[in-house]
């Protein structure tokens, strides 16, 4: 019974997720537009993508965690907005090593790169005016 519990929460959270990001979208105009503002990266890909790009704003997720799902809108419209800045995901479950490699240890987890080298780290489900004020101070290091 525990399991099905877990797969019907999952299923749940994903459908939210999904309205979040339809309801972020529409004032960007790029709903529909197959443009991917965030990268999903992985143990395999993460290293080549935060060394190709100046400036990265990361985000460690899980499917089962329910605070990811109150930032990822956010992080998404970021990326609409802060077109300079390169926006990722990760999903720390199935990319364990990255999670490790960078000392995660609560989800979500907002990581900000500059040049390679982690800059700065924000833990929890925050307000977006706190990530915003990051990014625009990264921004403003380009």
């Amino acid at each position: 019974m525990p399991e099905e519990d877990d797969a019907e929460l999952r299923k749940i959270l994903e459908r939210k997720k999904a309205e979040y990001v339809a309801q972020a979208l529409p004032g960007t105009g790029l709903q529909g537009s197959g443009e991917q503002l965030v990268a999903e990266l992985n143990d395999s890909t993460f290293d080549s993508y935060i060394s190709s790009h100046r400036a990265v704003v990361v985000d460690f997720w899980a499917p089962w965690c329910a605070p990811c799902f109150l930032i990822s809108p956010i992080i998404d419209d970021l990326a609409a907005q802060h077109r300079k800045i390169a926006f990722a995901r990760v999903n720390a479950d199935e990319s364990p090593e990255t999670a490790s490699k960078y000392y995660v240890m609560s989800l979500p987890t907002v990581m900000f790169f500059l040049d390679g080298q982690e800059v700065d780290r924000v833990v929890g489900a925050v307000p977006e005016d706190v990530l915003e004020e990051r990014v625009q101070w990264l921004e403003s290091r380009l």
